[in-house]
């Protein structure tokens, strides 16, 4: 099952992001798989490679049952959000991870943008509304301003925190993600 997949992928995101490889490793540098090999979970085994792309790293994951799993850390992540929670417009990416197999896609980005809070959140709840999600939940503190939203029939789901940056503009985090 691709669970396992997802598992061992994720820890071995951590271990890219951390510069950890295994004995398998192929050469280093940018642009370059800088670790590969094998790990075996309930189903059999599953097989893996990591690549480096300056601060960006992708994992690729090919379950016991030929099912794949693509993971991403850094601003590329950005590239596995849904179509229904795109990316604020004029953010700039400042992290994040994201993934994406035959069972679902997304991811979490963090970003920066000029706007206040109030008015990132408002965007991502029309955004949310347009896109047939339902609004499940919205927070307000004098730190941080959040909205929630998903669709049940379609297990599609997004989360947005934004809290203000000192000097203007804001600060703010994006999780979605669809089955």
């Amino acid at each position: 099952m691709m669970k396992q997949g997802f598992v061992a992928g994720a820890a071995l995101l951590a271990l890219a992001a951390c510069g950890g490889n295994d004995a398998s490793e192929a050469s280093k540098g940018e642009g370059k798989e800088v670790a590969s090999g094998s790990v075996e979970t309930g189903e059999g085994e599953a097989q893996y490679s990591v690549r480096q792309d300056g601060e960006n790293s992708t994992v690729t994951v090919t379950g016991p049952d030929g099912q794949t799993g693509t993971f991403k850390s850094g601003e590329a992540a950005a590239s596995f959000l849904p179509d229904f929670a795109p990316l604020y417009p004029g953010a700039k990416v400042v992290g994040g991870a994201g993934g994406d197999s035959s069972t679902g896609k997304g991811g979490m980005v963090n970003f920066e943008t000029g706007d206040a809070p109030e008015k990132v959140i408002a965007w991502y709840k029309a955004a949310a509304e347009k896109s047939g999600l339902k609004v499940a939940g919205e927070m307000t503190t004098p730190e941080m301003r959040m909205v929630a939203a998903q669709d049940d029939a379609t297990g599609r789901s997004l989360q947005v925190h934004a809290s203000a940056k000192e000097g203007g503009g804001s600060t703010a985090s994006l999780i979605a993600g669809s089955k």
